[in-house]
């Protein structure tokens, strides 16, 4: 079988790591973009040039589905790739990167550079969403290139070890988030589109006599409120008069067409 030489694999929840992960692809060329999600291919292919992760950021840190893709991946004669992380984030970047070089080193693994993109903040069950989208997209836009331009170079930046008072934090908060779903409401509003379902990474949304039902092993990546076209789905009473953010550049179906491709 014949791979391409560059591989990025992309966690999202409203296409703000999936945009960065694109524009890095388009720019190193011969570059296949993989989805982070349940069933993921956990088999990396030998050789390549560069493989790169690229994720938002939990509570300073990683999502849980990423740390468990890392934990479980196998990664076969990878001495010569070039390795590489990006967090898109709208707030603290945190300890993230320190966990992704951890958990490469015990694989025997360099992480080679790591950087963060300031992307639009969009944890919607914390607070409203900003009105000027276009404003900031266009500047996360401007900083993605700067670190695309150094992972194409194949520059390294040495990345610490992290803060032990955010890793407690991390560590008190991202368990609840797999019960996250149990607040979240469905009402009259939904016309049964199929949409939320589509976009879950972790397959915690199932239809039943055409509404959603929510299981137990949420990523609480916000994608099925977020992408919801009638604002149906909510968490709890917190977003329901909030406003919804999802990235310009990324519907629905590209990110369900990604999915589909791990089956």
């Amino acid at each position: 079988m014949n791979y391409m030489r560059n591989r990025v694999y992309f966690f999202t929840g409203t296409g703000n790591s999936l945009n960065v992960a694109q524009m890095i692809a388009a720019r190193l060329g011969d570059c296949e973009i993989m989805a982070i999600r349940k069933r993921a291919d956990l088999d990396v292919p030998p050789d390549l040039d560069r493989v790169g992760f690229v994720f938002p950021i939990y509570f300073c840190g990683l999502p849980g589905m990423v740390v468990d893709f890392l934990r479980n991946a196998v990664f076969p004669a990878q001495a010569n790739t070039y390795m590489f992380a990006v967090a898109a984030f709208g707030g603290l970047i945190g300890n993230a990167l320190p966990q992704i070089k951890h958990l490469l080193q015990d694989k025997g693994i360099s992480l080679d550079y790591g950087a963060g993109v300031r992307s639009f903040a969009n944890a919607v069950s914390f607070y409203e969403m900003k009105k000027n989208v276009d404003k900031i997209t266009r500047k996360a836009d401007k900083r993605a290139q700067k670190v695309i331009k150094a992972i194409a170079a194949k520059r390294q930046r040495k990345i610490g070890n992290g803060l032990k008072q955010i890793e407690r934090i991390y560590q008190q908060n991202i368990p609840q988030f797999s019960e996250r779903a149990k607040a979240y409401t469905v009402n009259a509003d939904c016309v049964s589109c199929g949409i939320c379902t589509s976009v879950c990474p972790a397959r915690n949304i199932e239809l039943a006599n055409g509404k959603p039902v929510f299981g137990s092993h949420c990523e609480a990546c916000l994608a099925c409120i977020q992408y919801c076209p009638k604002r149906a789905l909510n968490d709890g009473e917190k977003t329901k008069d909030r406003r919804r953010y999802t990235h310009p550049r990324i519907g629905h179906e590209m990110i369900a067409a990604y999915y589909q491709e791990n089956e």
